[in-house]
């Protein structure tokens, strides 16, 4: 993986986030370059996104052999796709020849992959299987050794599909223990996904995203009556370590078995295994940096940020219910309902979205103060810190390394 030097810039920009990331009283957001400067986001590409496990999908989207989905990650294309042997697997979708991709969104592409190119073919494990022409050069036998569609590393936590980039990197489902346990009584690996909504071409920042999906305080005003049933003053917020892979909290209901669409009620049936703790209540939570989600009575719902550039990101949303639900004889209306909810939610966040992207363009836009309600966007902001310090140590060992030698 790249590790260019880290600038005296990037240096300036990580010191403010750290004297701002000490505690809620004395801290403060994070600097406006952290949304808008190129050079700050390709050092996040490389500190966060090369080496954090990415939420790509979920397994029910790709049940049978040769099905596969196409999710970009910056400027790391990737596909989660099921093999021959039923396993889930995540491959760099790029030819081995001249870099031209093998395949595009979502679908089945059968026993194989072919590139349109040149015709190189990879079967479903992203082995090489045919490369026409190729005899009077190398030859098919010695280019297996060398060409292929690199795959890297996959966990499976309640259903989502994670990967990562780094070979080297720590296992996922020890930095969830504490999420999985809060979550034990939704059964949400057992859940069957909906067909996922594709939100392309939003042009602000990928953290923006994640931070409105944890950050409760504004609901009582962005959001206003249609979240009132969960207000901010019913938030507990949890004990998080940066070291943690999760960060979460519990918002209460006025009333048991509600849900984010106009009635304010669950549409479908209640998760039968639900407590009463779990029925009056919302799990907000994220698995950063790129899936978010809520867990309410009746299911789930979720998204996937896809950063895109520093101003621009890309986002996958899908709903999640017992499959006893999906059997209900009004699903599809009720389901809709609750759909059309999902989306009222995010027209609003979208366009608060893009008006935070706007000010932060400003050259006199200062890191402003925490709220106490705000406690979950401190936790975040450390979860970053902490990965963004870990590169540096990284890169400068390596520099200290390669001057020594």
């Amino acid at each position: 993986m790249g590790q260019a030097p880290v600038s005296a810039n990037l240096r300036r920009i990580l010191k403010v986030i750290e004297e701002g990331s000490r505690d809620m009283a004395t801290g403060w957001n994070l600097p406006r370059e952290c949304y808008v400067d190129p050079e700050f986001y390709a050092f996040e590409q490389e500190a966060v996104f090369m080496r954090q496990w990415l939420c790509l999908g979920r397994v029910d989207e790709i049940p049978k052999p040769g099905d596969f989905v196409r999710v970009d990650m910056g400027d790391e294309p990737l596909m989660m796709v099921r093999g021959k042997d039923m396993e889930i697997r995540v491959l760099t979708p790029v030819c081995a020849h001249r870099a031209h991709l093998v395949c595009e969104g979502t679908g089945n592409t059968g026993r194989l992959f072919r590139c349109p190119f040149h015709a190189w073919t990879y079967g479903l494990d992203g082995n090489l299987i045919a490369a026409p022409s190729m005899n009077d050069t190398i030859g098919l036998k010695n280019l297996k050794g060398e060409a292929y569609l690199p795959s890297h590393r996959v966990e499976i936590w309640n259903g989502f599909v994670f990967t990562n980039l780094d070979p080297d990197a720590k296992p996922l489902a020890p930095t969830l223990t504490k999420l999985t346990a809060e979550l034990e009584n939704y059964h949400i690996g057992d859940m069957v996904s909906m067909p996922v909504a594709e939100l392309r071409g939003n042009n602000w920042n990928w953290k923006s995203q994640l931070e409105n999906g944890i950050e409760p305080y504004h609901s009582a005003y962005l959001h206003g009556m249609l979240h009132d049933f969960a207000h901010v003053r019913l938030t507990s917020f949890v004990d998080i370590s940066p070291d943690e892979g999760a960060i979460y909290h519990p918002t209460g209901f006025y009333h048991a078995d509600a849900g984010f669409n106009p009635t304010t009620k669950a549409l479908l049936p209640v998760i039968p295994t639900l407590g009463e703790k779990e029925r009056n209540q919302v799990i907000f939570a994220s698995i950063p940096p790129n899936l978010g989600f809520g867990a309410v009575p009746e299911g789930l719902f979720y998204y996937l940020v896809l950063p895109a550039g520093p101003e621009h990101m890309n986002l996958r949303i899908g709903h999640l219910y017992p499959e006893e639900s999906t059997k209900h004889p009004r699903f599809e209306q009720l389901y809709k309902i609750a759909q059309d909810g999902l989306v009222l939610f995010h027209q609003q966040d979208a366009s608060s979205d893009l008006s935070l992207q706007k000010g932060m363009r400003s050259r006199f836009r200062r890191p402003g103060r925490y709220s106490f309600q705000e406690e979950s966007l401190l936790q975040f902001n450390q979860w970053l810190l902490k990965r963004y310090q870990d590169y540096v140590d990284l890169v400068d060992g390596g520099l200290e390394t390669s001057a020594a030698l």
